[in-house]
């Protein structure tokens, strides 16, 4: 393997960490720029394309007005990342999440990603695709 590749999958990893501890952090702005300008965000079946209404999808969330439980506490657990890369600047991949919020295991599944380098070196999301395992604990 050559250096670039190592280097290019330490870096998706770290986006795929960031990701989770900007979210659980309710720290939106910066978690919406870990998507590249024109990323498709597919959550659970609702496309959001763009910083706009990712931003709005996860701001919805961060702040209690989306449906949903309401929560004080939440933790996602990411586990058996798979990265492909595509060449230097395209991979995908995918992983599980767990979610453990106030009233413990509320919900587990997986993301399947396309990641992009920007112009600037920074691997970034183009498209995340999140769905649930079964039904919600």
């Amino acid at each position: 393997m050559e250096t670039w590749e190592l280097a290019a999958r330490e870096e998706i990893r770290e986006l795929v960490a960031s990701y989770t501890h900007l979210g659980d952090g309710g720290r939106v702005p910066e978690m919406t720029q870990l998507f590249v300008p024109d990323a498709v965000l597919d959550a659970f079946g609702t496309d959001y394309a763009g910083h706009d209404q990712i931003a709005g999808f996860f701001s919805g969330i961060a702040d209690g007005t989306a449906p949903g439980p309401k929560r004080t506490f939440i933790r996602h657990y990411i586990s058996n990342v798979t990265i492909t890369l595509d060449g230097p600047d395209e991979a995908s991949g995918a992983s599980y999440w767990t979610v453990i919020a106030d009233a413990g295991l509320e919900s587990s599944g997986r993301y399947r990603d396309t990641y992009r380098r920007d112009p600037d070196g920074a691997w970034r999301f183009a498209t995340r695709k999140i769905r649930r395992d079964g039904p919600a604990a």
